[in-house]
């Protein structure tokens, strides 16, 4: 009886959702919304694909898988991409279509390896565990959900959490290590309630009522037979205090469960635990008619109460159940043989008893007929899962070769990275002497560029001095002149004083005196304006002057400039004045002026 508890208890292993409810009719209209947040929509989507797939309505839970990848997809969104890889790749797995599967877990692989997500990992490692499992290549199941657990840790994604502990629990469960498998179903309860998802938490509970009910085979203890019956309960009770957040599918397992561990561990039927039985095993098949795809759980309720019908001597109400449980059986597509074997072989037990020998003879054929279509499915089962590991095998050797030709490169790279570093350190080295020799050869054509700008600047300094020099020479050239301008002025002035003298006595000393003394200063004055004022005074005269102009007439120009008249000009060259004018008009024509230009004015003008 144990062994029939977990046949049906694993009917419930991929029911995470909700049947139809008006909890699944909100989701559908979420989803539906066009004002819906993408991020909503897209949990929506993944909830629906999981509900229609547990119900194995797996045509509805691909066209919402498709729909959730499209999505995904649209917004670049890697986690969520692989989940719905994920979702469709276990919706094909159910169905037995392995080369689809290996699809989308090459697609799930591609996605989670070049995003950085851990969870995209974690679902992807998940997928691949999940069809392992089914393969019952324990070993590669156990790998991959350990690589998803590394993955998962720490990351605070309840679901994925829960599913990895629920997959441990079968794990180990599979190879009967009990303290494992007790660990993993208390750690799928503790992820249950940390995700809120009352669903999850219902099937937490179950399976650790079946691990209470193998460590109770092994102690015997009424503890753990009472362990059993609570987390039962517990299971259960979420439908009422939580309605439509626990599928009637869950709950009606549920319920299955508790009848199962009445009969397995209290073999006497008394009255009230007739009446316990019948309860839970009525409310599973009211339950169950909500439900579609529920064959094999009706029937395990209808043969349970067939039993009791025979424990109680009802042999006819007993057969009647257990013909529409066969009935109820061939509904299901495909026809799950193992509980329609179990039910078949019933009735040939019971006509047996009955002493109908011809129809306990049929329905036993109709066992060894089904046994037979069972090996057969079984053998095609086998070898598509075989051929599907084969390519799924094939296509990790495939991978494993190209990480492998990956490493020779990388290999290769590297020893090309070495020599590349030799010949870099090599070829850092002549350049940096390259360098050096340029900055050295810099450093010398900086000196000689410098030393060429000293020389330049010490030219310019030469040439200024030079210029210094030639200017202070003119200065003392037209200091000479205007000096010996005065010298020859106050000689012919004494000449002229003494021959008065000698001519007549009445001449007036004082006032000649006086006006040399005003000439003076009328000397000193325009000596001072050439000398300090105008230091280029006969440089200016000579450029200006169209013809070369001879010392007297430099002379002559410094007396007009003082402001003598032709008279005085006369007195002082101790010539006539005619020669005066005449000298002036021949320096007009050197300066190349009209007739009404003013002389006297044009050379004061130049200075």
């Amino acid at each position: 009886m144990k062994d029939k508890i977990f046949i049906v208890f694993l009917l419930g292993l991929s029911v995470f959702t909700y049947s139809q409810n008006k909890y699944l009719d909100s989701l559908k209209t979420i989803a539906q919304k066009e004002s819906t947040p993408t991020k909503e929509k897209m949990k929506v989507l993944g909830l629906l694909t999981e509900m229609y797939r547990s119900e194995e309505q797996y045509k509805t839970a691909s066209d919402y898988g498709k729909r959730f990848l499209q999505l995904a997809k649209k917004e670049k969104n890697d986690l969520e991409i692989t989940k719905a890889y994920a979702y469709l790749g276990i919706i094909a797995n159910n169905q037995s279509l392995y080369e689809q599967t290996n699809l989308y877990i090459d697609s799930a692989k591609v996605v989670s390896s070049k995003s950085n997500n851990a969870l995209a990992k974690a679902y992807s490692e998940y997928l691949q565990a999940y069809q392992n499992f089914g393969f019952q290549d324990l070993k590669k199941s156990m790998e991959h959900t350990l690589a998803a657990v590394s993955s998962a840790e720490n990351q605070k994604d309840y679901e994925i959490e829960f599913k990895l502990n629920y997959m441990l629990y079968s794990l180990y469960t599979n190879w009967n290590d009990l303290q494992k498998s007790m660990k993993y179903a208390e750690a799928s309860v503790a992820s249950a309630k940390a995700s809120n998802n009352k669903n999850y938490l219902s099937n937490a509970y179950s399976i650790l009522a079946v691990a209470h009910s193998y460590l109770y085979a092994k102690t015997n203890k009424k503890e753990d037979l009472a362990a059993i019956f609570k987390f039962s309960e517990e299971a259960a009770s979420l439908y009422q205090k939580f309605p439509g957040h626990v599928s009637n599918y869950t709950y009606a397992l549920a319920r299955n469960n508790i009848a199962n561990y009445y009969l397995s561990y209290y073999p006497k039927l008394t009255p009230d635990l007739v009446k316990k039985i019948e309860f839970n095993v009525n409310e599973s098949l009211s339950i169950l008619q909500k439900s579609s795809n529920s064959q094999s759980l009706q029937a395990g309720n209808l043969g349970m109460l067939s039993y009791l019908a025979q424990e109680a001597g009802d042999l006819d109400k007993s057969e009647a159940l257990l013909l529409e449980a066969n009935r109820v059986l061939q509904t299901e597509k495909p026809l799950y043989y193992p509980m329609l074997i179990q039910i078949t072989g019933d009735l040939a037990g019971l006509y047996k008893k009955k002493g109908n020998l011809e129809k306990a003879l049929e329905y036993q054929e109709k066992v060894t007929e089904l046994n037979s279509l069972l090996f057969d499915k079984t053998q095609i089962e086998s070898v598509k899962k075989l051929e599907a590991q084969f390519q799924s095998e094939k296509k990790a050797k495939e991978i494993q070769q190209q990480k492998n030709q990956k490493l020779w490169y990388i290999a290769g790279g590297i020893l090309a990275l070495i020599g590349s570093f030799f010949m870099f350190r090599s070829y850092h080295f002549r350049l940096k002497y390259a360098i050096q020799t340029q900055k050295q050869l810099a450093l010398e054509k900086s000196e000689a560029d410098l030393q060429v700008q000293l020389q330049k600047e010490e030219q310019a300094r030469l040439k200024a001095e030079q210029e210094v020099l030639t200017l202070q020479q003119e200065k003392l050239q037209n200091e000479v002149m205007a000096s010996q301008l005065h010298l020859e002025h106050k000689t012919n002035i004494l000449h002229q004083l003494k021959e008065k003298l000698n001519d007549d006595d009445n001449v007036n000393i004082d006032r000649i005196i006086r006006e040399e003394n005003l000439l003076d200063k009328d000397f000193e004055h325009t000596k001072f304006q050439i000398q300090e004022i105008h230091p280029n005074f006969f440089k200016s005269i000579q450029e200006k002057a169209k013809q070369k102009l001879t010392d007297l007439d430099l002379k002559y120009c410094a007396y007009m400039h003082l402001g003598m008249n032709t008279k005085q000009i006369a007195n002082v060259l101790n010539i006539e004045p005619k020669s005066v004018s005449m000298t002036k008009y021949r320096i007009k024509k050197k300066f190349d002026l009209d007739a009404e230009t003013d002389l006297v004015q044009y050379i004061k003008g130049i200075i």
